[in-house]
């Protein structure tokens, strides 16, 4: 049954619920609680949108590998090291940044200590790369810090290439390397460079240089025995042209790196009366202060050249002139002058002698009488042809007199 109709009428009255009138006070407090609000959203929202707007905006920087890690950190010293650079640099004309490169460059290093791990290379181990590189790896292996390496041997051949005018377009020259390439192979091998060379015993070079013995009242040159008997010439101390030349050969090397030279053979040869009265007699050999006054010289000559580059000479002396009563023309005669020795540095090259049982008790007296020629100077001991328990013995007398030993 279809239901009827009814009208309904819908009264309306005039209220929202979201327009409710409110009280002065509750407006004043609603207003205060919206400021309050604000002010916390405003900071909560900083704190926490500023990172997360900054994650999106840089979210390569955060996905990187490990590998961009890497490079970030090797950035950023980088970046520091420039910052630095710009900073020293802000006069404008750069001295701050220069003075700071040549400080760093010229100060010259200190000469490497010779502290008992010396080892004295074979003679001719410079003559090129293969042999020094061969010598070099046998010296590491033993546990040398130090190589001394012989660039002018006693007969006068050098094993560098020399740009000494004199000789160096001559057989002298037997070395393919440059003093200045043999120093960085020593020195990229991980020792320490120090350079021998021979001074007056010298038979391939004093004709060329002008500094050799020269005849009394006649033309030419002073052998030290016949010539068919195999006689040679050395240089002579007295002449200028040999100081000149040696200072020459220590000034090239000490160029090229090497804080020490080694002086060997700054002595005389095994002259007879006759040379000395008839075939030399315009010299004064026969006076014993103005002999060892000469050897001193060229030994001055060289140490003033090559403390001008920063490094310094040290002078080797055999034991048999040590040992010998008559020290007249050997490499001992020098310790005549003692202001002169207690000055120096003194190596003394010791070679074996005597049985084997007797090498402590030989050491030890030699080691004496050594350091009383030596006058106060700093001394070490370079001992040759010793092993086994003849080396031990030798080494620990020589220790206990208080002298490095170096070793051959």
């Amino acid at each position: 049954m279809a239901q009827k109709k009814t009208n309904i009428k819908i009264k309306r009255k005039k209220f929202n619920l979201y327009n409710k009138k409110k009280s002065k006070a509750r407006q004043a407090l609603t207003l205060i609680l919206t400021i309050a609000a604000a002010c916390a959203l405003g900071i909560v929202g900083y704190g926490i949108g500023k990172p997360v707007l900054d994650y999106f905006q840089n979210r390569g920087q955060y996905t990187s590998d490990s590998s961009d890690i890497s490079s970030t950190v090797s950035d950023s010293s980088d970046v520091s090291v420039g910052t630095e650079t710009a900073d020293s640099s802000d006069n404008s004309d750069g001295s701050a940044l220069s003075e700071s490169t040549e400080s760093s460059e010229s100060a010259d290093p200190e000469p490497p200590a010779m502290d008992g791990t010396v080892y004295f290379l074979p003679d001719n181990a410079a003559a090129s790369s293969a042999s020094l590189n061969s010598a070099l790896a046998a010296a590491k292996s033993a546990g040398h810090t130090t190589v001394a390496v012989t660039l002018k041997d006693a007969s006068g051949i050098f094993y560098y290439k020399t740009n000494i005018a004199s000789v160096k377009n001559t057989e002298s020259v037997k070395g393919t390397l440059t003093a200045a390439q043999i120093y960085d192979i020593i020195n990229k091998a991980g020792l320490s460079p120090a350079a021998r060379i021979s001074t007056l015993m010298d038979s391939n070079n004093p004709g060329a240089t002008g500094g050799s013995y020269e005849l009394a009242g006649e033309a030419g040159y002073w052998l030290d025995n016949r010539k068919e008997n195999g006689g040679k010439t050395w240089l002579s101390p007295f002449k200028n042209a040999t100081t000149t030349f040696l200072k020459s050969v220590a000034d090239e090397i000490a160029a090229a790196g090497f804080k020490i030279i080694i002086c060997a053979n700054t002595r005389y040869p095994a002259f007879h009366n006759v040379d000395i009265t008839t075939y030399l007699k315009d010299l004064p050999l026969g006076d014993a202060a103005k002999r060892t006054a000469a050897l001193w010289a060229v030994l001055d000559a060289i140490s003033t050249s090559a403390s001008g580059k920063g490094a310094q000479v040290w002078i080797e002396v055999g034991s048999e002139g040590v040992l010998a009563e008559n020290k007249s023309c050997t490499d001992a005669e020098i310790f005549s002058d003692k202001t002169k020795t207690g000055a120096a540095k003194i190596i003394f090259s010791y070679a074996a002698s005597g049985n084997a049982s007797d090498a402590y008790k030989n050491a030890k007296d030699f080691a004496a009488k050594a350091k009383a020629a030596a006058n106060g100077a700093e001394t070490a001991v370079l001992i040759k042809g010793f092993s086994g328990s003849a080396l031990s013995d030798v080494q620990k007398a020589f220790k206990e007199a208080d002298m490095p030993v170096y070793s051959q």
